[in-house]
């Protein structure tokens, strides 16, 4: 079992946020790590239910706030739908990924 460190970065080198993700094998697709990923920040929200969600894009009837979104009224997000929203950013530019700054 591997560690993988997950750094959200800003165009200018600023570091947003840090995820670490335990990986069981030994390859892995750019679909399965962005769905591995959601599916954590996703669970780990509907554990505590704060209102405030950190994520890699945006929930459906949100607003962006500082560090965030905000959903109103607080409810549960659908991890499913959320990698669906992520992997059609990725195919459409919305974020970049970089494995040992390639």
């Amino acid at each position: 079992m591997a560690l993988l460190t997950i750094l959200d970065e800003t165009a200018s080198g600023s570091i947003i946020s840090r995820l670490e993700v335990e990986i069981t094998q030994e390859m892995l697709t750019v679909r399965e790590l962005i769905a591995r990923r959601v599916h954590d920040e996703v669970a780990a929200y509907n554990a505590r239910q704060t209102g405030m969600f950190q994520g890699l894009v945006q929930p459906t009837e949100s607003e962006r706030v500082l560090n965030g979104y905000r959903l109103r009224p607080a409810k549960l997000i659908d991890a499913e739908q959320q990698t669906y929203r992520a992997l059609e950013a990725f195919q459409n530019n919305g974020f970049f990924l970089l494995v040992n700054d390639r």
